[in-house]
């Protein structure tokens, strides 16, 4: 299935895959659980190997001292996992939006990916903010697995979650709200303790946003554009590189084309200028998210290279407006 929705929610404007259930109006914790495909549950069942004995009884079953967790609707295997893992349901990952619901949040998406392996929530902020000429709106979400591939984790992020390319990208991003809860036999009372904390941080992503603006405010020409791009992505270093046929060296200049399109992105890409820091990295990101053809999109641009490319784009930016703040020139 497109984007690998099971299924979801949403209030607002339609996701690019025009999947999911929309809704007029934002729901309560309850609603949303129902409309988004989440009321089921998630069983924890040990698992056994079959030993040969002998002509008269061909096999018993021993226990391995494993388990799997199990989809109670279609009964489908989700994971491997150990015994000491402890299974947030998806009821109960619903519970610390209560509390943002009070502070004036509203349920914007909620869904699950990879048949029911992972589960999230998102929340829309009261609060809005600019980033330049960018309209920046913060969200709060909850992210878990039920495959034992990653713990529960809350956290605010400036993207809308309606997908598995957005939910790993909002992922990706340092926050200054961010609480990871191991599933392990404390995960429920964490989760309580969770919503006690919200009430003081409100999934305030204020200091976020002041970390993009410095961005905006960071103007760059055609040196720092490419020291940054540079140092983002390394092998871009080698897009002078040529064949030289009389010599008998040949080679696929592959780093040439990548960089031609960043530097046309930086310029003319979905709101640039060709000024600032913030239209450099997301002339980055626009390259791995939109321009790049991909065999199979969503495990190579989250999982491969140009994942790692994105994320590391965003590191090197935030160093170079910390080094600005001390009076040291980037010079990669």
């Amino acid at each position: 299935m497109p984007a690998e929705i099971d299924s979801m929610m949403y209030v607002g404007d339609t996701p690019w895959h025009q999947l999911g259930v929309k809704l007029d109006t934002p729901p309560t914790t309850k609603e949303a659980l129902v409309q988004a495909g989440l009321d089921w549950k998630v069983i924890k069942e040990p698992t056994f190997y079959k030993r040969d004995v002998d002509v008269f009884q061909p096999y018993i079953e021993e226990p391995t001292g494993h388990y799997v967790t199990v989809r109670s609707d279609t009964n489908e295997v989700l994971g491997n996992v150990s015994e000491r893992y402890e299974i947030l349901q998806n009821k109960e990952a619903f519970e610390p939006f209560n509390v943002l619901l009070d502070y004036g949040f509203e349920l914007e998406t909620a869904g699950a990916i990879e048949e029911g392996k992972k589960i999230w929530v998102l929340a829309k902020s009261p609060d809005k903010f600019l980033v330049g000429d960018d309209k920046i709106q913060p969200y709060a979400f909850l992210y878990t697995s039920h495959d034992g591939s990653s713990s529960n984790c809350f956290r605010d992020t400036a993207i809308r979650i309606v997908c598995k390319n957005t939910l790993d990208f909002a992922l990706s991003k340092d926050t200054k709200v961010k609480f990871n809860l191991k599933h392990t036999r404390n995960i429920k009372e964490n989760v309580t303790n969770l919503s006690e904390r919200l009430k003081e941080s409100k999934g305030n992503i204020k200091n976020a946003i002041d970390d993009m603006n410095k961005m905006a405010e960071y103007k760059i020409g055609p040196y720092e554009l490419d020291k940054y791009l540079e140092t983002s992505i390394p092998y871009l270093a080698t897009r002078h590189k040529e064949s030289i046929p009389e010599m008998g060296i040949f080679t696929r200049n592959f780093a040439k084309p990548v960089y031609e399109k960043m530097v046309d992105n930086f310029y003319f890409g979905r709101g640039n200028k060709g000024k600032t820091l913030w239209d450099a990295y997301n002339a980055v990101t626009e390259y791995y998210t939109h321009d790049k053809d991909y065999k199979d999109w969503v495990k190579t641009t989250q999982f491969g290279a140009p994942y790692k490319y994105k994320v590391n784009a965003l590191k090197v930016a935030n160093m170079m407006v910390d080094m600005s703040l001390t009076g040291v020139t980037f010079t990669a």
